[in-house]
């Protein structure tokens, strides 16, 4: 079964734009992303950041014995750590390639953003199943924090998968090769 591609990173620059609060249900990724573009100037400053995931659990039904300890194994010791160069462009709004992976499959139960925290619920069809992601955590103009918790149902509906991960970030200077 393919699962949808849309990362914790497409919450986060949700939750990096705008300083006001927004608060929305059945909403689209982007009609969000609008929101909270609307509701303020940048959030974040532009510079080198640090992104970390990590996967803190894992539920595979079917998977038991030794197949299922080495895939847990596994998926437990990776983490994912990334730098990138955000721009003063790329701080002002959500990078609409990052949400347009959703292509019309996921909806948000709910999102809010106020106060330097984020909580959300998106639900996104998964090819006769359904993906269900619950968001929360803290954001500042320098680091955030995202929890994760992912569980998808097969077609039909009768195993679920469940993942939770955790994401943070940190503006750890300015891009390489820029002058302060």
């Amino acid at each position: 079964m393919r699962t949808i591609a849309f990362t914790p990173i497409a919450a986060l620059a949700l939750a990096a734009c705008g300083s006001g609060d927004v608060s929305v249900t059945n909403a689209s990724p982007e009609e969000v992303a609008a929101k909270v573009d609307a509701a303020g100037g940048a959030r974040f400053n532009p510079g080198e950041w640090e992104t970390t995931v990590e996967t803190v659990s894992i539920d595979i039904p079917g998977l038991e014995g030794p197949m299922k300890d080495e895939m847990t194994k596994l998926m437990l010791q990776k983490k994912q750590v990334g730098k990138n160069c955000v721009t003063p462009e790329q701080a002002k709004s959500p990078p609409a390639e990052v949400l347009a992976q959703s292509k019309g499959r996921c909806t948000y139960e709910k999102f809010t953003m106020a106060g330097g925290k984020i909580d959300g619920t998106m639900v996104c069809d998964a090819d006769g199943g359904k993906m269900t992601m619950k968001i929360s955590g803290t954001f500042s103009d320098d680091a955030f924090a995202i929890d994760n918790a992912m569980e998808t149902t097969m077609p039909g509906g009768a195993q679920t998968m469940k993942i939770k991960a955790k994401t943070t970030g940190k503006r750890i200077g300015d891009c390489p090769g820029t002058k302060a």
